[in-house]
């Protein structure tokens, strides 16, 4: 039985512990734990997906911080699995190097899993290598050095690491993907255009038509946790015709009247997040945010990936799943075209051998005998689940009928 210590706090808005949500207290918590401001539930997924394929009989894990002190971790536990995502930018510089102190006093292997660089392009590895070569080489080594391993997220990370004169890193992907098994399987059979059902996440810039975007859920992970959940947020505040403008002005009126539709959701727990693309029959999903691409797939639904960085264009690449990158003149498309051009046969040919591989690494590294396939945070039957009410429902009843008042300016 081996003991293993998920290096990641206990409890940041559940984001640990993957138990259902009580939305009516939620915003209560982020404002005691977080300062008020909503976490990414997307690194929920990705932290799921690490700690669901060693949720088995060979292993036990905590969870645990920088409460714990060294000497504790080097007797209680038989290595430390370190989850870290965009890792390696000049705004972690900081973390970096108070993490290299402290994995310098620890006898025991860590596991770096999923990390990756934060960079506008692939254009700019060189310039990141220049900016952060000191601290990330100190840390790197530090990781080696306790005889642990890096998990890295993508092949634009890989070549980071071989500027910096490391060449042993193992490519994996992102754990996410992996938490429902190796069978995972997207269908390329399109449903007719009246059947059509699509949602759309990270941005509502995306090149498509607007009567596109006026038709789509939008699927946050954090911009509008207040707005859904704080029971106060227009206490002093209500909508007025002049606060329509401004907000207008601040976000676009797309954006403003999905509010006003009751479009916007965000799950805080993941089981919600996959069975609300079940039970809607939803079939496409299209953003710029990864997670809120990884989700749907998981749910068995094709997704395109407006790849607006380095981080989410490996991700996509590793995994073939579908991608766009911006441009400057992009028009806008027909969402449904866009469906229809998407194409899984090579995330289907592959999945499978990348599941084996990040497999492999785990028991490389002794943290399987093999991977539990059966997540043991998901139903398997997605729908019997209920859904959250936005506790702000009037308000935004409120808006429709302000805009509707004023549609001719808007048109």
């Amino acid at each position: 039985m081996r003991r293993i210590l998920i290096y990641y706090p206990k409890n940041k808005l559940g984001m640990s512990d993957f138990g259902e949500i009580d939305y009516t207290t939620i915003f209560e918590q982020v404002k005691n734990e977080l300062d008020g401001k909503f976490p990414n539930v997307g690194n929920k997924v990705w932290l799921q997906g690490i700690t669901s394929v060693i949720s088995n009989q060979d292993c036990i894990y905590d969870f645990g911080y920088e409460e714990i002190p060294e000497e504790l971790i080097n007797s209680t536990y038989d290595c430390v699995l370190l989850p870290l995502a965009n890792c390696f930018h000049a705004g972690w510089v900081k973390y970096m190097r108070a993490r290299t102190e402290h994995i310098r006093k620890i006898k025991i292997p860590v596991y770096v899993i999923a990390c990756g660089i934060q960079a506008n392009s692939y254009d700019d590895v060189n310039s990141l290598v220049e900016e952060i070569k000191a601290p990330a080489t100190e840390f790197i080594s530090a990781v080696y050095a306790t005889g642990g391993e890096f998990a890295l997220r993508g092949y634009c990370t890989a070549e980071f690491f071989e500027k910096l004169g490391f060449h042993d890193a193992v490519v994996t992907g992102c754990p996410s993907l992996f938490q429902m098994g190796r069978g995972l399987l997207i269908s390329n059979t399109k449903v007719d255009r009246e059947d059509f059902r699509a949602t759309i996440n990270g941005t509502f810039k995306l090149p498509i038509k607007k009567s596109d975007i006026d038709k789509s859920d939008f699927i946050c992970q954090s911009t509008y946790g207040s707005l859904l959940y704080n029971p106060n947020h227009f206490k002093e505040n209500p909508y007025t015709f002049k606060r329509i403008l401004r907000d207008i002005k601040r976000r676009d009126y797309e954006m403003t009247k999905a509010i006003a539709d009751e479009r916007i959701h965000l799950f805080a727990d993941t089981q919600q997040w996959m069975s609300y693309f079940v039970q809607n029959e939803i079939s496409f999903s299209f953003g710029s945010r990864i997670h809120g691409t990884v989700m749907p797939i998981l749910s068995g639904v094709p997704s395109l990936l407006y790849a607006c960085d380095a981080r989410t264009r490996e991700m996509a690449e590793f995994f073939d799943i579908p991608y766009i990158l911006p441009k400057k003149d992009s028009k806008r498309c027909d969402i449904y075209d866009l469906y229809c051009e998407t194409d899984y046969t090579d995330f289907n040919k592959k999945f499978s051998e990348k599941f084996d591989n990040y497999e492999k690494f785990l028991q490389k590294c002794g943290l399987v005998d093999s991977i539990n396939s059966d997540n043991i945070f998901m139903k398997r039957d997605k729908k019997d689940v209920d859904f959250p009410e936005s506790l702000n429902k009037e308000h935004f009843e409120q808006l429709s009928r302000l805009l509707k008042k004023q549609q001719w300016i808007f048109d």
